[in-house]
């Protein structure tokens, strides 16, 4: 019987999205996203520790579906184990180069698409209250 590589449990696990990422149209892998914290392949058991980017994020369930999903095609796993890493929390920095430039190039992207000034988020109410504070305050411009 063929063991399972390392390198193809890799890249199966490439294959695997965060989905707040695909959301925002710029999908990156659970691997770039620094979401896999330990992975063995012993025999052709696969043991991947999961550590999710929020410990209440709804969607793990279905990031493990799909890691099983994935691993379960790569030639010679007969088994997957997948744990929640619950004792490291997740930040940015976890992410791999890739990853981080896949979502600056995809921001970089999105603000030139559609440039947003903070002023536009602001209510009408909010604007006309802030015009008022400025004419308290004796400021004859009324300016960003």
């Amino acid at each position: 019987m063929m063991l399972p590589e390392l390198s193809q449990v890799k890249d199966a696990l490439h294959k695997v999205y965060d989905p707040c990422s695909v959301t925002s149209q710029c999908p990156v892998s659970i691997i770039d996203m620094g979401m896999v914290t330990e992975l063995k392949v012993v025999k052709e058991a696969v043991y991947v520790q999961l550590r999710p980017t929020n410990l209440g994020c709804t969607l793990v369930p279905s990031i493990m579906m799909d890691i099983e999903e994935k691993l379960s095609v790569v030639p010679g796993v007969s088994s997957v184990s997948i744990s929640i890493d619950t004792e490291s929390t997740w930040s940015p920095e976890e992410m791999s180069v890739r990853g981080r430039e896949m979502l600056t190039r995809r921001r970089s992207r999105a603000n030139t698409d559609m440039p947003i000034q903070p002023k536009q988020w602001m209510m009408p109410n909010q604007e006309a209250a802030r015009r008022t504070r400025l004419k308290l305050k004796g400021r004859d411009e009324i300016s960003n």
